[in-house]
């Protein structure tokens, strides 16, 4: 998780921001549970804006099939009936319901196309607007693609979130965007897709392949996360600047680190008005059940 703060002294009108942190996502005295006590008693008297890099809503024609009509009244009513099973994961084609979607529970004689007869929908259905034709479906849970776990990972923490006062707020299912964090003492919530940003490091420049699963790869592009940084007025701790230039740590955090920093900037792009935030206003899907990518020209 990267964390940055509005301090003054920036450009424009007199603030800026500045990165001051770079590491795991803290946990607060519950848990998980409690990560946005973390984040209020670190932004109080203000507001958060946070962003997951997983799913933050569902496919408009699974929703119409499984009869929801708004994400986040689904979201506040999982573990409650008709959605108790939700969560688990099928073992088997023949576990594979609408109110229990999430297949398989592992590898092994399974296909995508068992999802699809399950569910009765297809690739297309299964997908968003926002996520195109490069995403996963939601519900696959085996890959290196996949994002059916984060989403239920993520889904639990959003929904005990948001039954504490004063809650969270979800972008854009509660609004748009500038009329959210307008408020005070609260979280809100969006989605991100670091990929979506790579284009702001000069990423896809001269089609050369690269991954940001390799350090040295990363060390290439790290010119373009200051260079992009530097046009916001974003400022770095020490410590973070040198995790950054070294071409983050080591080992699979490394990537994560990066994916962080990327997706931190682009908020921040948002939120200063260089990036706009994308969503569609006059697609009602959008803004009640399938939610968007922040930033994603719509």
């Amino acid at each position: 998780m990267a964390i940055a703060r509005l301090v003054p002294g920036g450009a424009g009108d007199g603030s800026g921001y500045r990165v001051v942190s770079l590491a795991a996502a803290p946990e607060g005295r519950d848990g998980d549970g409690d990560l946005f006590q973390v984040l209020g008693d670190m932004s109080h008297p203000g507001r958060s804006l946070v962003g997951f890099d997983f799913p933050i809503g569902l496919p408009c024609k699974y929703a119409a099939a499984a009869g929801i009509g708004s994400f986040p009244e689904f979201l506040d009513a999982l573990g409650s009936p008709p959605w108790r099973e939700f969560d688990v994961v099928a073992d088997r084609p023949s576990q594979i319901a609408l109110r229990r979607p999430f297949y398989p529970s592992r590898p092994g004689g399974t296909s995508r196309e068992q999802l699809y007869q399950g569910l009765g929908l297809s690739a297309t259905d299964l997908r968003r607007r926002c996520e195109g034709t490069d995403a996963e479906t939601l519900f696959w849970t085996l890959g290196g693609k996949q994002v059916g776990k984060a989403a239920l990972t993520g889904w639990r923490l959003l929904r005990r979130a948001r039954q504490r006062e004063p809650g969270i707020k979800l972008w854009p299912f509660d609004g748009p965007l500038p009329g959210l964090l307008a408020g005070t003492g609260h979280a809100v919530v969006t989605e991100t897709y670091p990929r979506e940003y790579y284009r702001h490091l000069g990423a896809t420049a001269g089609g050369r392949r690269w991954s940001k699963r390799r350090r040295h790869d990363r060390l290439a592009l790290v010119p373009g996360v200051l260079r992009w940084a530097g046009c916001l007025a974003v400022t770095w701790d020490t410590r973070v600047l040198r995790r950054v230039m070294g071409g983050f740590s080591e080992g699979r955090t490394g990537e994560d680190e990066f994916d962080a920093v990327v997706g931190l900037l682009a908020i921040i792009g948002v939120v200063t008005g260089t990036i706009a935030t994308g969503e569609p206003r006059d697609d009602a899907a959008v803004l009640t059940t399938e939610g968007w990518i922040l930033g994603r020209a719509g």
